[in-house]
Protein backbone atom coordinates (compact mmCIF):
# COMPACT_ATOMS: atom_id res chain seq x y z
CA UNK A 1 0.00 0.00 0.00
CA UNK A 2 2.67 2.35 0.90
CA UNK A 3 4.47 1.89 -2.92
CA UNK A 4 1.17 2.51 -4.01
CA UNK A 5 0.40 5.75 -2.03
CA UNK A 6 3.83 6.67 -3.28
CA UNK A 7 3.33 6.44 -6.66
CA UNK A 8 -0.36 8.49 -6.20
CA UNK A 9 1.63 11.20 -4.45
CA UNK A 10 4.18 11.43 -7.52
CA UNK A 11 1.49 11.56 -10.06
CA UNK A 12 0.09 14.26 -7.94
CA UNK A 13 2.69 16.18 -7.93
CA UNK A 14 3.91 15.54 -11.39
CA UNK A 15 -0.24 17.15 -12.79
CA UNK A 16 -0.01 20.12 -10.24
CA UNK A 17 2.82 20.97 -11.22
CA UNK A 18 1.70 20.79 -14.66
CA UNK A 19 -1.46 22.82 -14.06
CA UNK A 20 -0.03 25.41 -12.14
CA UNK A 21 2.55 25.80 -14.76
CA UNK A 22 0.69 25.92 -17.65
CA UNK A 23 -1.98 28.74 -15.86
CA UNK A 24 1.09 30.91 -14.97
CA UNK A 25 2.80 30.48 -18.67
CA UNK A 26 -0.52 30.90 -20.74
CA UNK A 27 -2.99 33.90 -20.07
CA UNK A 28 -6.40 33.04 -19.19
CA UNK A 29 -6.66 36.45 -21.17
CA UNK A 30 -5.95 35.53 -24.64
CA UNK A 31 -7.66 38.05 -27.17
CA UNK A 32 -11.25 39.21 -28.70
CA UNK A 33 -10.21 41.89 -30.70
CA UNK A 34 -13.18 42.39 -32.86
CA UNK A 35 -14.81 43.48 -29.86
CA UNK A 36 -12.20 45.24 -27.68
CA UNK A 37 -10.82 48.73 -27.58
CA UNK A 38 -7.07 49.47 -27.27
CA UNK A 39 -7.38 49.83 -23.69
CA UNK A 40 -8.77 46.64 -23.05
CA UNK A 41 -5.99 45.23 -25.74
CA UNK A 42 -3.42 47.01 -23.38
CA UNK A 43 -4.71 45.71 -19.84
CA UNK A 44 -4.75 41.73 -21.39
CA UNK A 45 -1.44 42.21 -22.38
CA UNK A 46 -0.07 43.45 -19.26
CA UNK A 47 -2.00 40.97 -16.99
CA UNK A 48 -0.21 38.20 -18.57
CA UNK A 49 3.66 38.65 -17.32
CA UNK A 50 2.08 40.51 -14.38
CA UNK A 51 -0.06 37.55 -13.48
CA UNK A 52 3.37 35.60 -14.06
CA UNK A 53 5.22 37.77 -11.78
CA UNK A 54 2.26 37.39 -9.20
CA UNK A 55 2.26 33.68 -9.31
CA UNK A 56 5.94 33.35 -8.75
CA UNK A 57 5.53 35.74 -5.25
CA UNK A 58 2.74 34.14 -3.93
CA UNK A 59 3.86 30.39 -4.80
CA UNK A 60 7.36 31.05 -2.77
CA UNK A 61 5.42 32.98 -0.04
CA UNK A 62 3.30 29.85 0.51
CA UNK A 63 6.04 27.37 0.57
CA UNK A 64 8.04 29.45 3.28
CA UNK A 65 4.77 29.26 5.62
CA UNK A 66 3.93 25.71 5.05
CA UNK A 67 6.78 24.22 5.67
CA UNK A 68 6.92 26.18 9.12
CA UNK A 69 3.95 23.78 10.28
CA UNK A 70 4.83 20.37 11.47
CA UNK A 71 2.26 17.99 9.80
CA UNK A 72 2.86 17.56 5.98
CA UNK A 73 -0.96 16.71 5.46
CA UNK A 74 -1.21 21.21 6.03
CA UNK A 75 0.76 21.52 2.68
CA UNK A 76 -1.10 19.12 0.58
CA UNK A 77 -4.63 20.64 1.88
CA UNK A 78 -3.27 23.69 0.94
CA UNK A 79 -2.06 23.01 -2.67
CA UNK A 80 -5.67 21.19 -2.85
CA UNK A 81 -6.87 24.48 -1.96
CA UNK A 82 -5.43 25.86 -4.67
CA UNK A 83 -6.26 23.55 -7.28
CA UNK A 84 -9.92 24.05 -6.15
CA UNK A 85 -9.63 28.29 -6.53
CA UNK A 86 -8.67 27.56 -10.26
CA UNK A 87 -11.38 24.91 -10.89
CA UNK A 88 -14.33 26.95 -9.24
CA UNK A 89 -12.12 30.46 -11.11
CA UNK A 90 -12.48 28.26 -14.33
CA UNK A 91 -15.75 26.83 -14.07
CA UNK A 92 -17.76 29.47 -13.35
CA UNK A 93 -16.07 32.13 -15.55
CA UNK A 94 -17.93 30.29 -18.40
CA UNK A 95 -21.21 30.62 -16.98
CA UNK A 96 -21.17 34.32 -15.50
CA UNK A 97 -18.21 36.03 -16.60
CA UNK A 98 -17.88 38.99 -19.41
CA UNK A 99 -15.11 38.96 -21.49
CA UNK A 100 -14.04 42.26 -19.63
CA UNK A 101 -13.69 39.85 -16.96
CA UNK A 102 -11.13 38.15 -18.05
CA UNK A 103 -8.36 40.36 -17.04
CA UNK A 104 -9.19 39.72 -12.80
CA UNK A 105 -9.62 36.02 -13.64
CA UNK A 106 -6.22 35.74 -14.83
CA UNK A 107 -4.90 37.54 -11.57
CA UNK A 108 -6.97 34.88 -9.36
CA UNK A 109 -6.22 31.82 -11.91
CA UNK A 110 -2.60 33.13 -10.84
CA UNK A 111 -2.70 33.22 -6.98
CA UNK A 112 -4.09 30.11 -7.06
CA UNK A 113 -1.68 28.42 -9.72
CA UNK A 114 0.66 30.48 -7.28
CA UNK A 115 -0.89 28.93 -4.07
CA UNK A 116 -1.17 25.29 -5.60
CA UNK A 117 3.24 25.34 -6.93
CA UNK A 118 4.33 26.79 -3.82
CA UNK A 119 2.68 24.39 -1.47
CA UNK A 120 2.84 21.26 -3.35
CA UNK A 121 6.93 21.87 -3.54
CA UNK A 122 6.87 22.29 -0.33
CA UNK A 123 5.58 18.97 0.31
CA UNK A 124 7.32 16.87 -2.29
CA UNK A 125 10.68 18.45 -2.70
CA UNK A 126 12.45 16.82 -0.15
CA UNK A 127 11.17 13.49 -1.18
CA UNK A 128 13.39 12.44 -4.38
CA UNK A 129 10.86 10.04 -6.07
CA UNK A 130 8.22 12.76 -5.75
CA UNK A 131 10.16 15.81 -6.69
CA UNK A 132 11.32 14.01 -9.98
CA UNK A 133 7.84 14.17 -10.75
CA UNK A 134 7.33 17.97 -9.61
CA UNK A 135 10.48 18.66 -11.50
CA UNK A 136 8.64 17.03 -14.74
CA UNK A 137 5.61 18.49 -14.85
CA UNK A 138 7.30 22.10 -14.17
CA UNK A 139 9.79 21.67 -16.95
CA UNK A 140 7.37 20.19 -19.03
CA UNK A 141 4.85 22.77 -19.20
CA UNK A 142 7.47 25.36 -19.70
CA UNK A 143 9.33 23.31 -22.69
CA UNK A 144 5.63 22.80 -24.47
CA UNK A 145 5.38 26.54 -25.05
CA UNK A 146 2.70 27.08 -27.71
CA UNK A 147 -0.02 25.04 -26.40
CA UNK A 148 -3.45 26.69 -28.07
CA UNK A 149 -3.44 23.81 -30.99
CA UNK A 150 -3.48 21.04 -28.57
CA UNK A 151 -5.81 23.10 -26.10
CA UNK A 152 -8.12 23.74 -29.03
CA UNK A 153 -8.13 27.52 -28.03
CA UNK A 154 -9.30 29.90 -30.97
CA UNK A 155 -9.28 33.61 -31.01
CA UNK A 156 -13.37 33.82 -31.91
CA UNK A 157 -14.42 32.82 -28.66
CA UNK A 158 -12.65 35.02 -25.58
CA UNK A 159 -14.36 32.63 -23.20
CA UNK A 160 -11.97 29.78 -24.90
CA UNK A 161 -8.81 30.90 -23.03
CA UNK A 162 -10.61 30.05 -19.64
CA UNK A 163 -9.24 25.78 -21.11
CA UNK A 164 -5.71 27.03 -20.13
CA UNK A 165 -5.27 25.02 -18.75
CA UNK A 166 -8.51 22.66 -19.69
CA UNK A 167 -10.86 22.22 -16.46
CA UNK A 168 -10.66 18.34 -17.08
CA UNK A 169 -7.08 18.65 -16.07
CA UNK A 170 -7.61 20.71 -13.30
CA UNK A 171 -10.30 18.39 -12.16
CA UNK A 172 -7.46 15.53 -12.43
CA UNK A 173 -5.37 17.36 -10.33
CA UNK A 174 -7.94 18.31 -7.39
CA UNK A 175 -8.72 14.38 -7.68
CA UNK A 176 -5.00 13.47 -7.16
CA UNK A 177 -4.55 16.24 -4.56
CA UNK A 178 -7.96 14.60 -2.58
CA UNK A 179 -5.75 11.23 -2.30
CA UNK A 180 -2.23 12.23 -1.48
CA UNK A 181 -3.89 14.71 1.30
CA UNK A 182 -5.63 11.84 2.29
CA UNK A 183 -2.54 9.26 2.09
CA UNK A 184 -0.37 11.81 4.15
CA UNK A 185 -3.21 12.56 6.43
CA UNK A 186 -1.62 10.51 9.53
CA UNK A 187 2.23 10.83 8.62
CA UNK A 188 3.86 11.29 12.07
CA UNK A 189 5.94 14.49 13.23
CA UNK A 190 9.55 13.76 13.49
CA UNK A 191 10.99 14.60 16.98
CA UNK A 192 12.91 18.11 16.18
CA UNK A 193 14.90 20.13 18.42
CA UNK A 194 13.23 23.62 20.55
CA UNK A 195 13.19 26.72 18.26
CA UNK A 196 12.07 30.16 18.38
CA UNK A 197 8.27 30.15 18.79
CA UNK A 198 8.12 32.62 15.58
CA UNK A 199 10.80 31.75 12.68
CA UNK A 200 9.63 32.40 9.34
CA UNK A 201 12.31 32.92 6.72
CA UNK A 202 11.76 35.97 4.57
CA UNK A 203 15.14 35.71 2.47
CA UNK A 204 13.21 33.19 -0.09
CA UNK A 205 10.21 35.83 0.03
CA UNK A 206 12.78 38.50 -0.62
CA UNK A 207 14.37 36.68 -3.31
CA UNK A 208 11.23 36.32 -5.40
CA UNK A 209 10.00 39.86 -4.94
CA UNK A 210 12.99 40.81 -6.31
CA UNK A 211 13.36 38.82 -9.55
CA UNK A 212 10.07 38.71 -10.21
CA UNK A 213 8.92 42.75 -9.87
CA UNK A 214 12.91 43.59 -11.61
CA UNK A 215 12.00 41.47 -14.39
CA UNK A 216 9.04 42.66 -15.08
CA UNK A 217 9.78 46.08 -14.93
CA UNK A 218 12.70 45.80 -17.07
CA UNK A 219 10.71 43.60 -19.68
CA UNK A 220 7.91 46.01 -19.63
CA UNK A 221 10.08 49.32 -19.82
CA UNK A 222 12.49 48.00 -22.75
CA UNK A 223 8.70 47.03 -24.53
CA UNK A 224 7.64 50.81 -24.18
CA UNK A 225 10.86 51.86 -25.26
CA UNK A 226 10.54 49.79 -28.50
CA UNK A 227 7.25 51.56 -29.14
CA UNK A 228 8.35 55.17 -28.41
CA UNK A 229 11.05 54.79 -30.82
CA UNK A 230 10.20 51.83 -33.37
CA UNK A 231 12.88 52.77 -36.10
CA UNK A 232 16.10 53.52 -33.57
CA UNK A 233 18.65 51.12 -32.50
CA UNK A 234 17.97 49.51 -28.73
CA UNK A 235 21.51 48.33 -28.32
CA UNK A 236 21.63 50.59 -25.00
CA UNK A 237 18.29 50.04 -23.73
CA UNK A 238 19.13 45.80 -24.03
CA UNK A 239 22.18 46.36 -22.60
CA UNK A 240 20.70 48.12 -19.42
CA UNK A 241 17.88 45.57 -19.25
CA UNK A 242 20.24 42.82 -19.22
CA UNK A 243 22.61 44.24 -16.67
CA UNK A 244 19.18 44.56 -14.83
CA UNK A 245 18.34 41.10 -15.63
CA UNK A 246 21.83 39.70 -13.95
CA UNK A 247 21.50 42.04 -10.74
CA UNK A 248 18.50 40.86 -10.06
CA UNK A 249 19.28 36.69 -10.36
CA UNK A 250 22.29 37.90 -8.51
CA UNK A 251 20.36 39.27 -5.56
CA UNK A 252 17.84 36.28 -5.48
CA UNK A 253 20.90 33.89 -6.18
CA UNK A 254 22.52 35.43 -2.80
CA UNK A 255 19.45 35.76 -0.86
CA UNK A 256 18.57 32.09 -0.86
CA UNK A 257 21.09 29.40 1.83
CA UNK A 258 23.65 27.67 0.22
CA UNK A 259 24.54 27.07 -3.32
CA UNK A 260 20.45 27.26 -3.78
CA UNK A 261 20.89 30.41 -6.33
CA UNK A 262 22.56 27.66 -9.41
CA UNK A 263 18.46 26.81 -9.81
CA UNK A 264 17.89 30.74 -9.98
CA UNK A 265 20.75 31.39 -12.31
CA UNK A 266 19.59 28.33 -15.01
CA UNK A 267 16.06 29.39 -14.92
CA UNK A 268 17.05 33.08 -15.99
CA UNK A 269 19.13 32.04 -18.29
CA UNK A 270 16.99 29.39 -20.34
CA UNK A 271 13.84 31.55 -20.17
CA UNK A 272 15.53 34.62 -22.61
CA UNK A 273 16.45 31.11 -24.74
CA UNK A 274 13.50 29.63 -25.09
CA UNK A 275 11.59 32.89 -26.21
CA UNK A 276 14.52 33.47 -28.70
CA UNK A 277 13.86 30.14 -30.27
CA UNK A 278 10.18 30.95 -30.69
CA UNK A 279 6.80 29.67 -30.11
CA UNK A 280 5.93 26.87 -31.88
CA UNK A 281 2.93 25.40 -32.24
CA UNK A 282 2.75 21.91 -31.50
CA UNK A 283 0.60 18.67 -32.22
CA UNK A 284 -0.37 16.66 -28.93
CA UNK A 285 2.40 13.48 -29.79
CA UNK A 286 5.04 15.81 -29.58
CA UNK A 287 4.46 17.49 -26.33
CA UNK A 288 4.33 13.72 -25.26
CA UNK A 289 7.99 13.65 -26.94
CA UNK A 290 9.08 16.76 -25.05
CA UNK A 291 8.14 15.41 -22.21
CA UNK A 292 10.10 11.97 -22.79
CA UNK A 293 13.10 14.36 -23.73
CA UNK A 294 12.67 15.89 -20.79
CA UNK A 295 12.63 12.92 -18.42
CA UNK A 296 15.40 11.84 -20.20
CA UNK A 297 17.82 15.34 -19.27
CA UNK A 298 16.13 14.80 -15.64
CA UNK A 299 17.65 11.65 -15.40
CA UNK A 300 21.09 12.62 -16.59
CA UNK A 301 21.36 15.61 -14.14
CA UNK A 302 20.12 13.50 -11.50
CA UNK A 303 23.35 11.09 -12.49
CA UNK A 304 26.05 13.68 -13.50
CA UNK A 305 25.13 16.36 -12.27
CA UNK A 306 27.37 20.10 -12.95
CA UNK A 307 26.08 23.82 -12.83
CA UNK A 308 28.80 23.78 -15.96
CA UNK A 309 27.95 21.92 -17.89
CA UNK A 310 24.20 23.40 -17.21
CA UNK A 311 24.80 26.44 -18.26
CA UNK A 312 27.18 25.47 -21.14
CA UNK A 313 24.24 23.97 -22.93
CA UNK A 314 21.90 27.09 -22.38
CA UNK A 315 24.96 28.74 -24.15
CA UNK A 316 25.00 26.32 -26.88
CA UNK A 317 21.38 26.97 -27.27
CA UNK A 318 21.67 30.63 -27.65
CA UNK A 319 24.12 30.40 -30.41
CA UNK A 320 21.89 28.14 -32.04
CA UNK A 321 19.09 30.52 -31.71
CA UNK A 322 21.29 33.32 -33.40
CA UNK A 323 21.50 31.28 -36.54
CA UNK A 324 18.42 29.08 -36.83
CA UNK A 325 16.05 30.70 -33.92
CA UNK A 326 12.42 30.96 -34.97
CA UNK A 327 13.36 29.07 -38.26
CA UNK A 328 10.16 27.55 -40.84
CA UNK A 329 12.06 24.38 -40.97
CA UNK A 330 9.97 21.97 -39.03
CA UNK A 331 13.25 19.97 -38.61
CA UNK A 332 15.37 23.06 -37.18
CA UNK A 333 12.66 24.29 -34.85
CA UNK A 334 12.14 20.43 -33.88
CA UNK A 335 15.76 20.49 -33.22
CA UNK A 336 15.84 23.52 -31.53
CA UNK A 337 12.32 22.36 -29.32
CA UNK A 338 14.57 18.68 -28.51
CA UNK A 339 17.54 20.57 -27.29
CA UNK A 340 15.57 22.99 -24.97
CA UNK A 341 13.49 20.06 -23.33
CA UNK A 342 17.18 17.89 -22.61
CA UNK A 343 18.37 21.07 -21.31
CA UNK A 344 15.78 22.05 -19.34
CA UNK A 345 15.89 18.44 -17.54
CA UNK A 346 18.95 18.77 -17.07
CA UNK A 347 19.17 21.40 -15.52
CA UNK A 348 16.35 20.94 -13.00
CA UNK A 349 18.83 17.86 -12.15
CA UNK A 350 21.19 19.66 -11.57
CA UNK A 351 20.17 22.41 -9.37
CA UNK A 352 18.99 20.04 -6.30
CA UNK A 353 18.07 22.61 -3.94
CA UNK A 354 18.81 22.05 -0.37
CA UNK A 355 15.88 24.37 0.71
CA UNK A 356 12.29 24.07 -0.60
CA UNK A 357 11.21 27.43 -1.28
CA UNK A 358 14.43 27.60 -3.45
CA UNK A 359 13.56 24.72 -5.47
CA UNK A 360 9.77 26.73 -5.84
CA UNK A 361 11.49 29.75 -7.10
CA UNK A 362 13.84 27.76 -9.51
CA UNK A 363 10.72 26.22 -10.85
CA UNK A 364 8.69 29.00 -10.81
CA UNK A 365 11.03 31.51 -12.25
CA UNK A 366 10.89 29.54 -15.67
CA UNK A 367 7.06 31.22 -16.38
CA UNK A 368 8.35 34.58 -15.45
CA UNK A 369 8.76 37.05 -18.51
CA UNK A 370 11.18 37.62 -20.16
CA UNK A 371 13.36 41.24 -22.22
CA UNK A 372 13.52 39.11 -25.45
CA UNK A 373 9.99 39.09 -25.63
CA UNK A 374 10.16 43.30 -26.69
CA UNK A 375 13.10 42.96 -29.48
CA UNK A 376 12.12 39.37 -30.66
CA UNK A 377 9.12 40.26 -33.43
CA UNK A 378 9.72 44.10 -34.81
CA UNK A 379 7.03 44.38 -37.55
CA UNK A 380 9.58 47.35 -38.39
CA UNK A 381 12.29 45.50 -39.14
CA UNK A 382 14.43 47.90 -36.86
CA UNK A 383 15.67 44.75 -34.80
CA UNK A 384 18.18 42.33 -36.60
CA UNK A 385 16.96 38.42 -36.99
CA UNK A 386 19.99 37.30 -34.71
CA UNK A 387 19.29 39.91 -31.69
CA UNK A 388 16.99 38.12 -29.36
CA UNK A 389 19.83 35.15 -29.88
CA UNK A 390 23.21 37.33 -28.82
CA UNK A 391 20.76 39.26 -25.68
CA UNK A 392 19.65 35.86 -24.62
CA UNK A 393 23.24 34.47 -24.80
CA UNK A 394 24.50 37.96 -22.84
CA UNK A 395 21.87 36.58 -20.10
CA UNK A 396 23.65 32.93 -20.09
CA UNK A 397 27.35 34.65 -19.74
CA UNK A 398 26.49 36.83 -16.87
CA UNK A 399 24.95 33.72 -15.57
CA UNK A 400 27.93 31.68 -15.84
CA UNK A 401 29.73 34.38 -14.40
CA UNK A 402 27.29 34.81 -11.06
CA UNK A 403 27.09 31.12 -10.47
CA UNK A 404 31.08 31.52 -10.47
CA UNK A 405 30.80 33.95 -7.85
CA UNK A 406 28.15 32.33 -5.85
CA UNK A 407 30.57 29.09 -5.37
CA UNK A 408 33.67 31.30 -4.92
CA UNK A 409 31.49 32.65 -1.49
CA UNK A 410 29.72 29.71 -0.61
CA UNK A 411 32.17 26.79 -0.42
CA UNK A 412 30.68 23.37 -0.26
CA UNK A 413 30.24 22.09 3.23
CA UNK A 414 27.97 21.34 6.36
CA UNK A 415 24.84 23.97 6.13
CA UNK A 416 24.32 26.59 8.95
CA UNK A 417 22.04 25.72 11.92
CA UNK A 418 19.01 27.51 10.15
CA UNK A 419 19.42 25.97 7.00
CA UNK A 420 17.67 22.83 6.28
CA UNK A 421 20.04 19.87 6.11
CA UNK A 422 20.16 17.51 3.30
CA UNK A 423 17.50 15.25 2.82
CA UNK A 424 15.57 16.63 5.56
CA UNK A 425 12.01 16.29 5.43
CA UNK A 426 8.99 18.96 5.37
CA UNK A 427 8.15 17.45 9.12
CA UNK A 428 11.53 18.15 10.20
CA UNK A 429 11.91 21.58 8.57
Amino acid sequence: MRRIGNAVDTITAFLGAAVAGVSLLLPITFTWTGQSTQYRLTSLINSVPRGAAIGVIVAVAVAVLVTTFTRPVAAWATALGGALGMFVNHFAGRHVSSPDMLTTQNYLDSVCAGVLLGALGAAVLRRPGLAIGFALGGAGSFVAGNLADVLHITAQDPLEVLETPPRWLIAAAVLFLLLSTYHNRSRPMAERSPRLAVELPVTPILAAMVLALVVLMVSEWLNRQYQDAPNVSHAVDIGLAVTATALAAMAAAMLLPGRDGVGVYLAVSLVPVFTALGYAARPGWGVLALLVITAVGLFIGTRLPSAFIAITMIAGLAVFAIYNGSSDINVVDAAGSAGLALTTGYCCGTARPRYAPSGVLAIAALYLPSIITAVELRPDGATKASTPGCTALAIVACSAVGIAVLYFFRPRGRPRSDEPAEGETLADI
